[in-house]
């Protein structure tokens, strides 16, 4: 509260209200008037109904006995991520394309091995064509997690009735990996 009376006692002395008894203020403009050039001028007197113990005092400046802040250092320091391919068809060795008649399925082996660093999470597909014309026969979905430096074996199959001889291919058609969250 009393800095509030303190603010409106400077404000009141800084607009010079209370001071214009006849005199003109130039251009319209409000404000205090210094020296005496207008007729009429009289100082600018205070209220005289402030309460008292209003201290009139006020220190200027900052305080002397405030501590100093310096910013702390970082503790932490950061490492780029690191990088792979995120093509995994390199990492990919398939050996055994075959059809098993008995169990009516194309087979596919495939060795997976994760040169990362850390470990990775593949999701592979596998395709099986007819060399002849070139049409799908079945395909395969696998989605595994390998360790770093790890190796995994993986069988591939599409189950798939066959009523005549045919000739056709196996391959991975896409190996896409990225960094495995656990």
């Amino acid at each position: 509260m009393r800095i509030c009376a303190v603010a409106l006692v400077g404000l009141i002395a800084l607009t010079g209200c209370g001071k214009k008894k006849g005199g003109s203020h130039d251009g319209g403009l409000g404000g205090f008037v210094s020296g005496g050039s207008g007729g009429n001028d009289n100082p600018a007197s205070g209220p005289t109904d402030l309460p008292s113990g209003i201290p009139t005092d006020l220190p200027s400046g900052a305080p002397s006995d405030l501590p100093s802040y310096d910013a702390p250092t970082p503790s932490y320091t950061y490492s780029a991520p690191p990088t792979y391919n995120s093509d995994g068809t390199n990492d990919i060795t398939a050996t055994g394309c075959d059809y098993d008649e008995s169990t009516r399925s194309f087979q596919y082996t495939l060795n997976l091995r994760n040169p990362e660093t850390q470990s990775m999470h593949y999701s592979i597909t596998i395709e099986w064509e007819d060399q002849n014309g070139g049409s799908l026969l079945g395909s395969d979905y696998k989605s595994v997690t390998v360790a770093s430096g790890s190796s995994q074996t993986l069988s591939a199959t599409s189950y798939r009735t066959l009523t005549e001889q045919t000739s056709f291919t196996c391959k991975v058609t896409s190996a896409l990996k990225y960094p495995s969250s656990t």
